[in-house]
């Protein structure tokens, strides 16, 4: 026996409203408190806005761990006095772009003999840089590394100050990791 179709409406109906599953009231007042990406002052905000930015803030505690890695290889490496192929933790922190640029510095330290020796690589400051994002890039990064104490050396030219590198970093997913996807450096006066 077919059951007829108001009976099944119905039923759905009272199914819906059982479940709790409700329009949010339009006149109910914010109950989080979120903060903007690029920092800010904090401002109440909807439950949706909120779970957004858990969602953001856990991507940019993951790209922190990407690039805190990134930054240990390439001291590493630095130190090592470049290299010809990636290393495996360096392909696990850095794709595209950026790994062959990354690359290129290297390969060009090994064949000039240069190595970064003494002194320490500190990260002077870290922040989020949402508004430097490209359109292929999932969380941005800006930093900037005091290199000031280490020196770098190469045979036949007096030793330099390693000095003091800014660098705008962007980061993707590749194969479902983030990692680091291009970049923009300078040299800088202090950090």
């Amino acid at each position: 026996m077919a059951i007829p179709k108001s009976v099944a409406a119905l039923a759905v109906i009272v199914a819906l409203l059982g479940s709790g599953c409700t329009q949010p009231d339009p006149n109910a007042a914010p109950t989080y408190t979120c903060t903007p990406s690029g920092g800010g002052t904090p401002a109440p905000c909807y439950k949706a806005e909120y779970d957004q930015q858990v969602k953001e803030d856990a991507l940019y505690a993951e790209a922190e761990v990407v690039y805190r890695k990134f930054v240990a290889e390439d001291d590493r490496i630095w130190r090592a006095g470049g290299l010809d192929e990636p290393t495996p933790a360096l392909l696990e922190v850095a794709t595209g772009d950026f790994l062959e640029d990354s690359m290129n510095i290297y390969r060009a330290l090994k064949e000039t003999k240069t190595k970064m020796v003494g002194g320490s690589t500190t990260t002077a400051w870290l922040k989020r840089a949402p508004d430097k994002a490209t359109p292929d890039s999932l969380v941005t990064l800006e930093d900037c590394r005091d290199a000031s104490t280490a020196r770098l050396v190469a045979p036949a030219e007096d030793a330099i100050s390693a000095g003091y590198t800014s660098d705008v970093l962007h980061f993707a997913r590749d194969q479902g990791h983030l990692k680091i996807s291009s970049a923009l450096g300078d040299v800088v006066a202090k950090c």
